[in-house]
């Protein structure tokens, strides 16, 4: 059961339409629920969102996710509800945030390459998204370094891994990045159709 004032993580797959954050919201509302935190996104025209809610009254995971579910046709949506957890203990908690881009030919096997690399560097990935313009692929990674992570050589060491792939790499400190950048403005421009000549 959910216990009482407690919080839970729930997430939501669906094919994409109108309408669909109102019907979660409006599930959890109803249920007493308080949503404090939310994220979501389209790829393909499949639709996914990760919230958490906190309920005031005792309700079991399958209840709630089955009051999400009755918003939507049979089999329309999947939905996952879990207990939050405060702190992931294998999370590094003293980090600087970088942002980690790659561009060149795409390929099967560069997001395994880069994420086992980071993996076993202590590196977390908090978002992670990508491109396709014709053969090209741009990668656009927003980590976190551990602290007193030789900066110099993970940079080298991530330009001779992706180097190997004929990808490019930049690593710029969230700050510098975002003085000449915007991620939600680099982001609509991914959402972009090319304009016809």
């Amino acid at each position: 059961m959910i216990k009482e004032s407690t919080r839970c993580v729930i997430s939501l797959l669906a094919p994409d339409r109108i309408g669909i954050i109102q019907r979660i919201t409006s599930a959890i509302t109803d249920m007493g629920g308080d949503i404090d935190g939310m994220s979501q996104t389209v790829i393909h025209g499949y639709f996914t969102v990760i919230l958490t809610a906190k309920f005031q009254q005792s309700y079991s995971k399958e209840h709630i996710s089955q009051t999400i579910q009755d918003n939507f046709h049979i089999g329309e949506a999947s939905v996952i509800v879990r207990d939050f957890k405060d702190k992931a203990v294998d999370i590094p908690q003293i980090a600087d945030r970088y942002i980690l881009t790659l561009t060149g030919q795409d390929r099967p096997g560069i997001i395994k390459t880069v994420t086992t690399y980071l993996a076993d560097n202590n590196i977390n990935i908090e978002d992670y998204y990508f491109t396709i313009q014709g053969t090209r692929v741009t990668h656009i990674g927003e980590i976190s370094v551990p602290e007193h992570t030789d900066i110099k050589q993970l940079y080298g060491e991530l330009q001779t891994l992706v180097s190997s792939i004929d990808l490019v790499a930049t690593l710029q400190h969230e700050n510098l990045f975002r003085v000449a950048n915007d991620i939600f403005s680099i982001r609509q421009l991914f959402k972009m159709e090319p304009c016809d000549e």
